[in-house]
């Protein structure tokens, strides 16, 4: 970028001598400053926090005044400062870290040419759509520094998120935007935070007399936590004043490979504590011990290790999907806003790999991030459905056989069993694919599968042919997620033809040598035209019984395995589905 920015600083200011092996910089001082601002148009002024916030921020406000559209990044003295927000200031830098202090001024300046652009062409805001003017301000389209909590998250969407938190983990769930004191005492409708206390227990906590900067000790370790996180910029855990353990992970928006902190969301994970430290944390708070120890006893969890992980993965996974919605949303009002001052330059100069991510890319990765949510709740449904079926299963031994009721736990049984293996045919689909490989020969797998279902073929008036060549060379697979892949195309097969036909298998090598062709072929009725572009895709069925997952999971393990799957089919002749391995992958 060839803007200019403008530094107000020392002379051993060593993120200065950074900065300008990256960007054209002009030191001004102090009494200059004004006049070269509104001489050279707009602009980036940075300066140290330090010097900024003399006199009450008395050069940021007159700076601000006079000028206007002139972006402030304020350059911190301290890494491990709360990045609150001011009016007088645009960003926040750490010069500690310089990749992200260097990708930051780059931002600045980006928002810089983008308003220059929109406003050369004395366009209004007002010609934006919604989307576009949620995150303009009176001098333009605002840095991402400056968009904070509700401004920038979709409240219908974030408090969806902790209501669901505190209902699934049974505790207290908070979403709470960054703020240099408890954001529960501004008057920022910006900075609100997102309550919602589930446990008896936590009610009767956050309820105390006590106050810590003017909050209960509950509100004050919970924001005390989602400092840590927004600082840190990572999940982190806090011992709360009731015992249990917070657990924050921060949300951020992203903006060119750049983070900006917008808050983080807080829960409360482990046991409630009973007998002496009880008492302890009833003297310690004001709270009637006989009241607290009631409402610990209604609300007694305990939380195993392995669920306290599942529980922070959770946390993790919805903090995940709601820092790619807001960056999706601020993302597509710059390129708006863009479009807008016909800024379409910005995008064509700049490296192909530091232009801004299509929507349909950072559409999929906030579906990729919604994926992972649904796995930690399918994860967390899974675990009383354990317990359900337990319970069933022994009220079921207790009735004698051909009972009437008997039958109807059975069928209970048979449908949680249903469920069960939905829920983990989902939860393979939502994870990362892991590929253990070793020398596999798909011969004998071939042969262990058909040996499989030749019972089930002969029932349905079904031919089993195998077809494979000699000199087929061993491949580096997975053997059981071959079988899974075979079986789920075979009984699709078998499905395909009610009444008979004719299954063929065939395996060979490619003319190269370089993979194995493995073909699954039937007589059956074929695949209608307008379904082959939902094959693979989770859900897609036309069985009234099917889940649509059999085949999205064959489609999942072989990309796993860097082959391919294709597809040809006739209505009322058959289909054959053809596997594509590399005997080596990665080669």
């Amino acid at each position: 970028m060839n803007s200019e920015i403008l530094v107000l600083a020392g002379e051993n200011e060593p993120w200065v001598e950074f900065l300008a092996g990256k960007f054209s910089l002009s030191r001004v001082d102090a009494a200059a400053l004004p006049q070269v601002l509104r001489e050279k148009g707009w602009s980036v002024l940075l300066l140290s926090k330090r010097e900024a916030e003399r006199d009450g921020w008395a050069l940021c406000r007159r700076i601000k005044t006079s000028v206007g559209r002139v972006l402030i990044g304020l350059v911190q003295d301290v890494s491990l400062e709360p990045p609150a927000r001011t009016a007088w200031a645009d960003d926040l830098l750490d010069p500690a870290a310089q990749e992200e202090f260097s990708l930051r001024v780059a931002n600045l300046l980006r928002i810089v040419q983008a308003n220059s652009c929109f406003f050369k062409e004395q366009k209004g805001v007002s010609v934006l759509g919604n989307g576009a003017r949620k995150f303009c301000g009176e001098n333009g389209f605002l840095p991402p520094f400056r968009v904070a909590g509700r401004m920038a998250l979709d409240p219908e969407i974030t408090e969806y998120f902790v209501r669901l938190l505190s209902g699934v983990l049974n505790t207290t769930a908070s979403f709470i935007p960054v703020s240099a004191t408890p954001p529960w005492l501004s008057e920022d409708p910006n900075l609100a935070p997102f309550d919602s206390v589930g446990l008896p227990y936590c009610r009767t906590v956050a309820e105390s007399a006590v106050r810590i900067g003017g909050v209960s000790p509950c509100r004050y370790h919970r924001w005390l936590a989602s400092l840590r996180a927004v600082i840190e910029r990572r999940p982190v855990t806090l011992p709360c004043p009731g015992g249990l353990m917070l657990y924050a992970a921060p949300v951020c928006l992203e903006f060119f490979h750049a983070k900006y902190p917008l808050g983080a969301l807080v829960v409360g994970t482990g046991e409630i504590p009973l007998g002496p430290e009880l008492v302890k944390i009833g003297h310690r708070l004001r709270l009637s011990v006989p009241l607290l120890r009631e409402k610990a006893g209604i609300a007694r969890t305990l939380m195993q290790r392995s669920e306290q992980v599942a529980a922070c993965q959770l946390l993790e996974s919805a903090a995940e999907y709601l820092a790619r919605e807001v960056s999706y949303r601020y993302n597509v009002a710059y390129h708006e806003f863009l479009q807008a001052g016909a800024c379409q330059q910005l995008f064509e100069k700049a490296p192909a790999e530091d232009r801004y991510p299509t929507a349909a890319l950072e559409r999929a990765e906030k579906l990729a991030a919604m994926g992972k949510l649904a796995a930690g709740l399918i994860h967390e449904i899974r675990n009383p459905l354990t317990s359900v079926r337990g319970f069933i299963q022994l009220l079921a031994e207790k009735k004698p056989p051909g009972d009437r009721e008997r039958e109807y736990l059975d069928v209970v049984l048979s449908e949680i069993d249903r469920a069960n293996e939905i829920i983990r045919n989902f939860l393979y689909l939502s994870r990362a694919g892991k590929f253990r490989p070793v020398a596999t020969d798909l011969g004998r797998v071939v042969r262990d599968i058909l040996m499989i279902v030749e019972n089930q073929a002969a029932l349905k008036g079904i031919r089993l042919v195998s077809e494979c060549a000699p000199d087929v060379p061993a491949v580096q697979a997975d053997p059981e997620q071959i079988k899974q892949v075979l079986l789920n195309l075979i009984q699709n097969a078998f499905q395909a033809m009610p009444c008979g036909g004719q299954l063929t298998v065939r395996l060979y090598p490619d003319a190269a040598g370089k993979n194995v062709v493995l073909e699954v072929e039937d007589t059956g009725v074929g695949i209608p035209p307008e379904h082959f572009s939902h094959l693979g895709e989770a859900f897609f069925t036309t069985k009234e019984d099917g889940t649509g997952l059999g085949l999205a999971i064959s489609y999942r393990i072989i990309e796993d395995h860097q082959g391919k799957i294709s597809v040809q089919s006739e209505e009322g002749k058959g289909t054959r589905f053809t596997i594509t391995l590399p005997v080596n992958p990665g080669q």
